[in-house]
């Protein structure tokens, strides 16, 4: 599969991989406070130890680790966002929408399938660094896998900060990214490139590393070797 496949629609889903969840809950079941972070951590430990040689980038697998883990609490306590089933870029707890109780069990969650690192991007004068894209696959209301992208960046002070979110408004393959920095929305094509709408200027996207479900079915196995 191509780096920027998981950013097509499909009619089934493109992870192949899935962790067992109830490891790290049945962890916490006696812990006198657990928040989202706690499950968090412990998962992104469980993959940090098990990386061996570090054959793996960390940043990435903590991203992983948080995003996962995050993803599953999200879809136990109906607080998953599912924009194909909302108004436009309203993103709301799918438990609140009207349709809720009818919703297939994959369009009440986000399923992690890569996370994509891009050293620097330029956009409009505006100048990014460590850029992670993240990118889910959700079911629609017309039970077709589509994407959903969070767009994260990290510097030395701050953890992992999401600064845009996007998902295919038009359902035309392009993905309508908005980034806090800019005042407009840009375009990301299935091809890693980046349109920017009001001059047409087309952006392809410099993935320096990444890691998808595969690499972490590759590590979690490789404490059983």
């Amino acid at each position: 599969m191509g780096i920027f496949d998981s950013l097509l629609k499909t009619k089934n889903s493109k992870r192949k991989y899935h962790y067992d969840y109830t490891k790290i809950y049945k962890k916490g079941r006696f812990a006198t406070s657990v928040d989202y972070a706690y499950f968090e951590n412990l998962y992104t430990l469980e993959l940090l130890e098990n990386n061996e040689k570090k054959k793996y980038n960390e940043d990435l697998i903590t991203l992983w680790g948080k995003l996962d883990m995050r993803s599953h609490i999200d879809y136990d306590l109906g607080n998953t966002v599912n924009l194909y089933f909302s108004e436009p870029f309203k993103r709301v707890p799918v438990n609140q929408l009207n349709d809720y109780n009818y919703m297939h069990e994959d369009s009440r969650k986000i399923t992690l399938l890569d996370i994509k690192y891009v050293k620097q991007l330029s956009l409009e004068n505006v100048e990014f660094k460590n850029l992670y894209f993240a990118t889910y696959e959700i079911l629609d209301i017309h039970h077709e896998f589509r994407p959903y992208v969070l767009l994260f960046t990290k510097d030395q002070t701050i953890d992992f900060l999401e600064i845009g979110y996007g998902y295919d408004s038009n359902n035309n393959g392009n993905i309508e990214l908005r980034i806090q920095e800019l005042n407009y929305p840009v375009y990301l094509t299935t091809k890693g490139i980046i349109v920017l709408p009001l001059t047409n200027k087309k952006i392809k996207l410099d993935v320096y590393d990444y890691i998808n479900d595969i690499d972490i079915q590759k590590i979690e196995k490789s404490k059983m070797s």
